[in-house]
C-alpha cells in the first residue's frame, strides 16, 4: 500500500530524503499550496485533489497533523490508516510560538549561530552536517510571508466536530522542544484507535531517525494493508 507523506511547516518535502532513502517501499509526497490562504481548511481542499485514487496510508509531520481531520471530513474513501509525525492539533508550544512569530526568520538563518539553533530545536545535537546545512537551505528559501502565516496557523484552538476510527500511529520524538507531551494525549481525544510509539530524538525525527521510523512506519503501512 502507498505512503502519501504530507511535509512540516517547511512545506517541500525536501526534509524527507533521508527518511525515504531507508523506507524501501512505495510512496508519494504532496507538497503544501505555496499560494492562498495557509489555514488547515483551505490546504486541505488543495491537497484532497492530489490524493490517490487507490487506498494509502496518509503521513503528516508536525504542521501537517492539523490538516488530517479535515481531509478526514472530506470523506475521503482511500484513506484506511494515519501516520502523525511529532503532529499537534492545537498550539505546540504556547511560549516559543508567539516568540518565533515576531522573529525576523529569514534573517536569522543567515545568522552564524543559526546552525546552533537548529540543532537545538529542530535537529538534536548529533544532526551531521550535510543535514543541518540542507535545513538552512530549506528555511532561506522559504517566502518569510509564507512563514509566518502558517505559523500563524498553529495559534488557533482546533475545534473537533466529530471523532474518527481508523488506524493511528503517534511516532513521538522524545527530546521535541517544540512540541509539548500534552499534545499526543489531546490528539487520542480525537483518533479513538491511536498508538502511540516513542522514539528518542528531536522534533525532527524522520531526518534524526530515519532508519528505526521507516522500520516502524513500514510495519504499520504492512498492518493496516
Amino acid at each position: 500500500m502507498k505512503l502519501v507523506l504530507l511535509p512540516g511547516m517547511d512545506g517541500t518535502g525536501d526534509l524527507f530524503d533521508e527518511f525515504l532513502a531507508q523506507y524501501s517501499s512505495e510512496y508519494l509526497v504532496i507538497q503544501l499550496p505555496q499560494d492562498g490562504p495557509q489555514d488547515h481548511v483551505s490546504i486541505s481542499k488543495t491537497i484532497e485533489k492530489k490524493l490517490p485514487s487507490e487506498d494509502f496510508v496518509l503521513l503528516a509531520e508536525s504542521f501537517s497533523g492539523g490538516i488530517v481531520p479535515e481531509l478526514l471530513e472530506l470523506e475521503n474513501r482511500h484513506i484506511k490508516g494515519v501516520i502523525l509525525v511529532a503532529s499537534f492539533l492545537n498550539c505546540p508550544n504556547r511560549l516559543l510560538l508567539p516568540i518565533a512569530r515576531l522573529m525576523p526568520i529569514k534573517f536569522l538563518s543567515k545568522m552564524p549561530f543559526s546552525k546552533f539553533a537548529y540543532r537545538y530545536l529542530f535537529l538534536g545535537s548529533k544532526a551531521p552536517s550535510t543535514l543541518v546545512e540542507k535545513f538552512n537551505e530549506v528555511i532561506r528559501a522559504i517566502p518569510e510571508s509564507l512563514l509566518k502565516r502558517r505559523l500563524s496557523v498553529m495559534l488557533h484552538q482546533y475545534s473537533p466536530t466529530q471523532t474518527y476510527d481508523l488506524p493511528i500511529l503517534y511516532i513521538k520524538a522524545t527530546n521535541d522542544r517544540l512540541v509539548s507531551s500534552q499534545q499526543s494525549i489531546e490528539v487520542a481525544e480525537i483518533f479513538k484507535n491511536m498508538v502511540v510509539k516513542e522514539i528518542d530524538g528531536p522534533h525532527f525525527i524522520l531526518q534524526a531517525q530515519p532508519k528505526e521510523t521507516a522500520i516502524l512506519i513500514k510495519n504499520f503501512v504492512s498492518t493496516v494493508s
